[in-house]
């Protein structure tokens, strides 16, 4: 069984997506909308304030709730830690 490296019980995306945010790094994603998908490119909005819950914006022009983000640059929500 392979194990990844996951998000403690109970913490989000936002602070490594705002890291990468803040310094331009590019993101590799993966979203459960009814469904997993990838997604990769850089976030150019990071909004958590005016509208609950927070998103990202992508260079894409794709707006995603951080919520439904289960993966970023290769760390996994802890459901998602062993396959």
């Amino acid at each position: 069984m392979d194990c990844r490296v996951t998000l403690n019980i109970n913490e989000t995306f936002l602070d490594l997506l705002k890291t990468l945010y803040y310094s331009k790094t590019k993101v590799y994603l993966l979203i459960d909308d009814d469904g997993i998908a990838r997604m990769e490119g850089f976030i150019v909005k990071l909004d958590e304030e005016n509208v609950p819950p927070a998103y990202i914006e992508m260079d894409s022009g794709i707006k995603l709730a951080v919520k439904k983000v289960v993966a970023v640059n290769g760390t996994f929500l802890p459901e998602f830690g062993e396959c």
